[in-house]
């Protein structure tokens, strides 16, 4: 069964246009994509979910195809993220790297909107404090994002994986719009948030990290970007009372291993349905 909030084909038409798949009698789950990817590629292992889920699939501002104009980052993804729940209704916000920062955003604006969290890699260095692996990472990154507009997609591309550590970077398939949006985004480290005002929020917070051994990973960016990584879900969790969950085999797209972290994100959602107050239970 399908539902939509809008025409099934805006999904590439209008940033924030969500293509919701799946009965809206279950618990609605918002999936936000990565820097440099979309929507629609992002999740297909996902859609299965659909049987029992709400599943909303949407392209961040900047990122849709006759989307030419948004300025990706933090401050869009917040936005949109705000008006498709105050559209329709509460969901449980599941976000890879970073709209993870976004996400986080949305949820200290509008808690009663955002059922749980799910946050896939999310790159918060800026909650690490006194870990030189995490600030010269934020501040490579930093310095990079600053002179993005010396460079073509492509080659921000490369030079982003090579301050992630990468030895030898992989030539990334992407579209060129999604690359020249990445180029364009503000960086996640750069959000305002704070691990005070994480712990404030009292909402229920899965933190996955991927696995990085293996000859099939790079050892710069397992050292580098994966280090950074493991040591800002630590703090977060214990900012936000939440669980750690790493997926071993995966690298940084998370969810392409889709047995395991399909059934981390069930039990999530069976463990928040189970908590919750039926009484006064709401759809989402």
């Amino acid at each position: 069964m399908r539902s939509t909030d809008a025409d099934p084909g805006s999904l590439a038409d209008d940033p924030g246009a969500v293509l919701w798949l799946g009965s809206p009698d279950q618990p609605r789950v918002l999936l936000l994509h990565d820097i440099a990817m979309t929507g629609s590629t992002s999740w297909l292992g996902q859609l299965q979910l659909a049987d029992d889920l709400c599943l909303g699939i949407a392209d961040r501002p900047g990122y849709a195809i006759t989307d030419r104009v948004s300025a990706a980052g933090w401050t869009a993804d917040a936005r949109m993220m705000l008006e498709v729940l105050d559209r329709s209704g509460p969901a449980h916000l599941v976000a890879a790297g970073c709209s993870a920062a976004g996400a986080l955003l949305a949820a200290q604006l509008a808690p009663g909107l955002v059922s749980s969290l799910v946050l896939v890699e999310p790159p918060l260095f800026q909650l690490v404090e006194g870990s030189s692996l995490t600030e010269d990472l934020a501040g490579k990154l930093v310095e990079l994002h600053e002179q993005s507009v010396l460079m073509d997609g492509e080659e921000f591309l490369r030079e982003y994986q090579l301050a992630l550590g990468y030895l030898e970077p992989p030539r990334l398939d992407v579209p060129e719009r999604c690359a020249e949006a990445a180029r364009k985004e503000t960086p996640a480290c750069q959000a305002p948030l704070d691990l005070d005002a994480i712990n404030a929020l009292r909402i229920m917070t899965t933190v996955v990290i991927g696995g990085r051994e293996g000859t099939q990973h790079d050892p710069g960016e397992r050292n580098v970007f994966g280090g950074a990584l493991w040591k800002t879900a630590e703090v977060l969790v214990e900012a936000a009372d939440g669980w750690l969950v790493p997926v071993e085999p995966a690298g940084h797209a998370v969810q392409r291993t889709v047995g395991l972290f399909n059934g981390v994100l069930r039990r999530h959602i069976d463990t928040w349905w189970s908590n919750l107050d039926h009484s006064h239970a709401a759809a989402g």
